[in-house]
């Protein structure tokens, strides 16, 4: 930074000194040769006077000695008479010169010529006298580029000077100017606002500070839940594996009855499809926590053909358990994964016909809700908590954890419902009442 404002300055402040110092020298020697020219012309005008007045003699005194500009008189036809620098016969005629064919025709005329290196200039006045003899007086001054190039050296040294104090003034401005950005508290960049120009700045780092905690955060609660599953899945999967293993073992030593081994196997095999059903359900969730972060391949899915399966799967069980399962749906095509909208679909239905009461009643729908089409399953079960509702589609949380082990719940279902509408931006509508029943919709 101190090398970008040190360069980019001394840069401004050479090239401002050089173009000052040229416009500079412009207007004073303009004005410089303007006083000069105006200079001459009076003096010739003294000159004629004198001339006029006195004759020749004038001339041939003091006058043409005691100044330094160059007086020279013609007649009429150009011929020079007098000269204060020059022996007269021997300078040309003039008569060709601007300056007197201007003189002789105007009664005065002027005129520039420069030197051929353009090192010096030369102004010439020339006047007409009563007698029409011509009058002419000259000066000869540097030239404006003579006076620039002479002067460069000067130029230097003072911009050299200016430089070293430049370079002092910029190693102290630019300490004074970094001092506050190197104090500034990232953590609370926007406490103390040293410059309004970096507050656009300090307002990215704050956001991006929120975000960072909030990822940290996100990070946490992942690890945490991450911490809980593996938990609850050791625990899920050691209970059955456990009693699998301890009614085997009453098997294998003989210290089950003849007439008691039937009821052993079936309890062996409830055991198993639990476990089988809950791997089945660790496996889905882990599917689908992949294609979160996955291009999924969507299809047309037919909701209300979906629906009627879901029904037609669960009518024995709800059968069994003297439970009314109705269904009313119209036709509704939506883009979607089918095996993970089926899955979605059969376990909300199933949790309201594990959690209904004998005798109860499930309703299904599928329709539409202005230009989203739905599906919701209301059921007169045992209901929800209001407290608990927000908990419910965490990994393997139970409202009821006895019942649901009554009911052969894997405490999974939910979840996959929670990451399968994710998948497929749904929205997920629970109402629910303790010992009234629940009312859960899916809105695409």
């Amino acid at each position: 930074m101190k090398k970008k404002i040190l360069s980019h300055t001394s840069v401004m402040i050479v090239l401002t000194v050089i173009l000052t110092f040229i416009a500079a020298s412009f207007v004073m020697y303009d004005k410089f040769n303007s006083t000069m020219k105006k200079g001459v012309r009076d003096e010739a005008e003294y000159v004629k006077v004198g001339i006029e007045e006195v004759g020749e003699e004038y001339l041939n005194g003091n006058v043409g000695k005691t100044t330094d500009t160059r007086i020279t008189l013609t007649d009429s036809e150009g011929n020079v008479l007098y000269d204060n620098e020059a022996e007269a016969s021997k300078l040309p005629n003039h008569s060709n010169r601007p300056e007197f064919i201007q003189a002789m025709e105007d009664g005065q005329g002027e005129i520039v010529r420069y030197s051929e290196t353009l090192s010096h200039q030369t102004f010439y006045y020339a006047v007409r006298l009563n007698d029409g003899r011509i009058l002419r007086l000259a000066k000869t001054t540097d030239s404006v580029f003579h006076t620039l190039l002479s002067s460069f050296i000067w130029l230097g040294l003072l911009m050299l000077l200016i430089i070293l104090v430049e370079i002092v003034l910029v190693q102290r401005q630019t300490k004074s100017l970094i001092e506050p950005v190197n104090n500034l508290d990232l953590e609370h960049p926007l406490s103390n606002v040293c410059y309004e120009e970096l507050r656009p700045l300090l307002m990215r780092v704050d956001q991006q500070n929120k975000q960072i905690a909030s990822q940290l955060e996100e990070l946490k609660k992942t690890e945490a839940v991450r911490r809980e599953f593996s938990a609850n899945v050791s625990h899920e999967l050691k209970t059955p594996l456990m009693s699998i293993s301890g009614y085997a073992e009453l098997m294998m030593n003989g210290m089950v009855r003849p007439e008691n081994i039937a009821d052993f196997s079936g309890r062996i095999y409830k055991e198993a499809n639990r476990l089988g059903n809950l791997v089945a359900d660790i496996i889905q969730l882990s599917r689908l926590d992949e294609q979160q972060d996955a291009v999924v391949s969507m299809e047309s899915v037919e909701l209300d053909e979906l629906a009627k399966d879901v029904v037609n799967n669960l009518r024995d069980h709800a059968e069994k358990k003297n439970i009314s399962l109705d269904y009313c749906g119209i036709p509704i095509n939506i883009q979607g994964v089918r095996h993970v909208l089926y899955e979605m679909l059969y376990n909300i239905a199933d949790n309201a016909v594990r959690y209904t009461n004998p005798g109860g009643h499930i309703h299904i729908y599928v329709g539409r809700k202005g230009n989203r089409p739905f599906y919701r399953v209301e059921d007169d079960g045992i209901g929800i908590p209001k407290s608990e509702q927000k908990r419910i589609f965490e990994r393997f949380y139970r409202v009821d954890k006895s019942h649901s082990r009554q009911t052969g719940g894997t405490g999974l279902g939910l979840s996959i419902v929670k990451h399968g509408a994710t998948l497929h931006h749904a929205q997920i509508n629970v109402d629910s009442d303790l010992g009234k029943g629940t009312k859960m919709e899916l809105l695409f």
